[in-house]
């Protein structure tokens, strides 16, 4: 997924999920953790971010004014006048590459001499279907677990989910995503999960499975506009990306929510707004605040290539409900998919399902309250 493009080429190239990019995702873990519960919401000083990147992710770290200051390898940089209160940008010398995050744009992205230029990927027409899925299992409490699966065959990734192995109890304990997002370079898609129990007895192994959908028939790479905001604990905000040029949607997702027991923000809403925008909604409670990040994946198409299909229902106080639409017209596949609350911030997002039947369903469950009306968005393209 690449951001801050053209609609012809990409002048820089993710450095893919490798050391590099690990390190500086370990320092912005730390770095947003810092601004989830300042009082003012922005992240820490340059000084500061250095301290706790030493302290608590036992990195090698220096404040510099910029990318001619980078001498040294393994040295997580923060890059003095780029950092400021809602933005965060580091750089790390490895494999005689510049490796940079800034957290405005999106991903670790690479710098340097050895740009490649990337065509911006058009739809032709897509065949050669393959529904990808991996289980996963988490048992502790309020920790966070990295999930992905990749698409086989040299495929490119249309829209994913992730599907719960175990339903959720009757207190909302269960597994919930904190970003719901297709992998570009990897091919594949991605879920941050976390998993949630509010009362104070044991809890159960519970699993759940991400999937992703696979086609042929789409050349060169799709670009990925995104676009953040920071919600503070009792605000509710929506963040919309957009497809530039001449490109449209062919997909989209969110990440960067950030919930446990304790609090943080959670996404109520992630959907197509038209045929070149995803918007989506979070909101904030408990102790700390978070940032909600929009993305739309985009190609180049003469025209929309997403037609909507959709179904609500409600969701009950302390319970789960799901949503399932419709299957798409003849002549037509169900994509990708998306969901919204309408409105309601009672409810949490507990995954979605690009069932075998052409349909999707979205889950949510009334962790707060009861929400009048979960809808589960399908999207459509010709196939």
């Amino acid at each position: 997924m690449l951001a801050g493009t053209s609609a012809t080429a990409v002048g820089q190239v993710q450095g893919g999920y490798d050391k590099p990019t690990r390190t500086l995702e370990a320092a912005f873990k730390i770095a947003l953790y810092e601004r989830s519960g300042a009082d003012d919401g922005c992240y820490p000083a340059e000084a500061r971010l250095a301290r706790l990147f030493r302290k608590r992710g036992n990195l090698k770290t220096a404040v510099v004014r910029g990318f001619g200051s980078l001498r040294r390898t393994g040295i997580v940089y923060v890059i003095k006048g780029r950092t400021n209160c809602s933005r965060l940008f580091l750089a790390l010398l490895a494999k005689g590459k510049t490796y940079v995050l800034d957290s405005v744009r999106g991903p670790v992205y690479v710098k340097g001499r050895a740009k490649k230029v990337v065509d911006v990927g058009r739809v032709g027409k897509l065949r050669s279907f393959v529904l990808a899925r991996k289980e996963y299992r988490m048992s502790r409490p309020d920790t966070v677990e990295r999930m992905e699966v990749r698409c086989p065959g040299g495929r490119f990734p249309l829209g994913g989910g992730m599907i719960l192995g175990t339903p959720l109890a009757a207190d909302g304990e269960g597994i919930y995503p904190h970003s719901y997002e297709r992998l570009g370079v990897q091919r594949g898609w991605h879920v941050t999960a976390v998993l949630i129990d509010p009362s104070t007895g044991s809890t159960s192994t519970h699993r759940a499975r991400v999937e992703v959908l696979c086609a042929r028939g789409i050349t060169g790479q799709a670009i990925g506009p995104r676009k953040t905001v920071f919600t503070k604990s009792g605000q509710t905000k929506s963040v919309t990306a957009r497809c530039p040029g001449k490109t449209v949607l062919v997909s989209g997702g969110f990440q960067r929510t950030n919930f446990r027991t304790p609090g943080g923000n959670y996404v109520t809403e992630s959907r197509a707004v038209g045929p070149k925008a995803w918007r989506v909604t979070g909101t904030g409670f408990g102790l700390f605040g978070g940032e909600l990040t929009a993305m739309a994946y985009c190609v180049r198409h003469k025209g929309p290539i997403l037609t909507e299909v959709s179904e609500s229902a409600a969701i009950p106080a302390g319970q789960t409900a799901t949503a399932t639409t419709p299957s798409c017209s003849q002549g037509r596949r169900l994509i990708a998919g998306g969901f919204s609350t309408n409105g309601s911030s009672n409810a949490f997002f507990a995954g979605s399902e690009l069932n075998d039947d052409g349909t999707l369903s979205a889950t949510g469950f009334g962790y707060f309250g009861p929400a009048p009306s979960l809808t589960a968005y399908g999207y459509c393209a010709r196939a």
